[in-house]
């Protein structure tokens, strides 16, 4: 499987402890200004840097490929408009966010471009698929990542519960 994955899926995947599983059944790209972004979290003191710090540590060394776009816009509809366009140009069908704004505003565009936009729970199912890791420690890590996003009872939470719904692996 190849994806793009914005800042928000590539947050979401290391809160998880799945980003390392991950590169085992994915190739991740991103765009320079997702690493742009990375750094500029990175330099902060709390926990959501020093996720940034390890998903850097993953670009440096080649485990997420970097692919620059150039945009004339940094604005975050914008950043995540160069991930779509990153998926585009270089054929990759599968688009990592978990930005439900953006989603939105790319949904119709990106299925009549054929991308496909999937949250990181999507991942945890192809880890279960894959015999990474098991229903209960998927269940578990998506549980743990809905508190330390604070999606409680909005909308993340229950588009993300909907992937691992028993059956749908």
């Amino acid at each position: 499987m190849k994806a793009v994955a914005d800042v928000s899926a590539l947050l979401s995947l290391e809160y998880m402890g799945a980003l390392e599983d991950t590169f085992d059944i994915a190739d991740i790209y991103t765009s320079g200004s997702v690493e742009e972004e990375l750094n500029e979290i990175a330099v902060f003191r709390d926990e959501k840097s020093g996720i940034a710090k390890k998903i850097l540590t993953h670009i440096s060394d080649g485990r997420i490929k970097c692919i620059d776009i150039k945009s004339e816009s940094s604005n975050k509809n914008a950043l995540m408009g160069q991930c779509f366009f990153l998926c585009i140009s270089a054929k990759i069908p599968v688009l990592l966010t978990d930005d439900a704004d953006a989603a939105y505003l790319l949904g119709r565009i990106a299925a009549q471009k054929g991308i496909k936009l999937r949250m990181c729970a999507s991942v945890l199912v192809e880890l279960i698929k894959a015999g990474k890791i098991s229903p209960q420690a998927a269940k578990g890590k998506l549980e743990d990542l809905i508190k330390k996003r604070s999606w409680e009872g909005g909308i993340l939470e229950v588009l993300s519960r909907r992937y691992l719904e028993v059956g749908e692996w």
